[in-house]
């Protein structure tokens, strides 16, 4: 296609991301989906590849992207052969695919899709993570992108900091909005109740064994909804519930397998309460925080950067019983405070989570790697070794 200007129009950038979990309940999963569907207004075509589900390809398809199933091997001296076919046949598919630049959305030890990429000449940029010294992938990796400081914090303290990007959320409103009707019913919210809901993976580092200490000191009308998971699982949901009958406070708490309905969960809420004991930057927070709803959280990673304490919600440390259970009382006892705190967190997001603006945020970063790759190959492009 040529432009009025006789010029030829650019084409757009290709982008192989590769994801490390395809369960659609995980953050860094929707991550990847999200950049798909908002990088195609910055420019970019996104291919994604992995561990694929055939619910995650067909959401995929849905959000405009192509789907590869084949998944990277971490580098290991004792499968030394393997890792080495693995990097042949993954050099055999960026020929095939020709993408401009790979990105790795997950932290990996020397990934095989990145060792092909380094010999392919072909840009790559990673998702922030933990800083591992003698990770191969060190030296490949041109970028490292982030939401926030807090999940880069290791990053930003090592000698990769200066390839460190902070672009934002992927938050996108219209997920929230798109999810408003109920895929099954919810339990019926007790009359004049306040309802406290949390929404998130059944482990420990989300420190649900906390709450469930906290809401039992909790006194007046208010029941607590669970959301995520499968409470039917042994392990962490077991122990929780168990918590929860010994504290003789199951008649007002409810357990709810994951649902894909977040925005019909939410819409019950009156509190949203996120009790980690780690976190980056949780997506939850932000769609409470969208709907107007108080947050009540931990003191702990990318939350403060939300979460400004009695001004858009209520922190607390990590995993303090008592401090817990306080914020949770104040919001419970005080409908103003609530309105008046999910207000200013709405206000905020509104005005902060910009999901085209960190899209075009990564795009950007993919150019200017792109850029990098070709001035330092005078007379070929970044991925001439996969393209010719």
């Amino acid at each position: 296609m040529i432009a009025s200007t006789g010029t030829r129009a650019p084409r757009s950038l290709r982008v192989l991301v590769e994801v490390n979990n395809a369960d659609l309940r995980i953050g860094a999963a929707n991550d990847a989906l999200d950049l798909a569907e908002l990088g195609r207004g910055a420019g970019a075509e996104f291919t994604i590849c992995g561990p694929l589900t055939s619910e995650y390809e067909e959401e995929a398809a849905r959000r405009g992207a192509r789907t590869l199933s084949a998944s990277s091997r971490t580098f290991s001296r004792s499968s030394l052969p393997l890792y080495a076919a693995d990097v042949v046949r993954w050099i055999s598919r960026l020929a095939r695919i020709r993408p401009d630049v790979v990105h790795l959305n997950y932290p990996g030890y020397g990934p095989s899709l990145a060792c092909a990429a380094r010999l392919c000449r072909i840009p790559l940029v990673g998702r922030a993570g933990p800083f591992i010294a003698d990770n191969r992938a060190n030296r490949w990796i041109g970028s490292y992108v982030a939401n926030c400081d807090a999940q880069a914090r290791e990053l930003l303290a090592s000698p990769l900091a200066d390839r460190v990007v902070i672009a934002g959320d992927l938050f996108r409103p219209g997920r929230v909005a798109s999810t408003v009707a109920l895929e099954r019913p919810l339990p019926a919210k007790g009359e004049g109740a306040v309802r406290i809901v949390f929404l998130g993976q059944l482990v420990e580092r989300k420190g649900l064994h906390v709450l469930i200490e906290a809401f039992a000191r909790v006194h007046g009308n208010a029941e607590l909804l669970l959301v995520g998971g499968d409470w039917d699982a042994s392990g962490y949901p077991a122990h929780v519930r168990s918590l929860a009958r010994n504290a003789g406070i199951l008649p007002r708490v409810h357990f709810e397998n994951h649902r894909q309905d977040i925005g019909a969960v939410l819409g019950t809420a009156d509190i949203f309460v996120l009790p980690s004991l780690s976190e980056a930057r949780p997506r939850s927070v932000i769609e409470a925080m969208s709907l107007g709803i108080p947050v009540a959280a931990s003191r702990v990673g990318g939350l403060p950067s939300l979460v400004a304490h009695g001004e858009t919600g209520l922190l607390v440390p990590p995993g303090d019983v008592a401090r817990l259970a306080e914020a949770l009382e104040r919001l419970v006892q005080t409908m103003s405070l609530r309105e008046r705190l999910g207000a200013a967190g709405r206000r905020r997001v509104e005005a902060e989570c910009r999901p085209e603006r960190t899209a075009a945020a990564y795009v950007a970063v993919y150019r200017r790697l792109l850029a990098d790759a070709a001035a330092a190959m005078p007379g070929a492009s970044a991925a001439a070794a996969v393209r010719n």
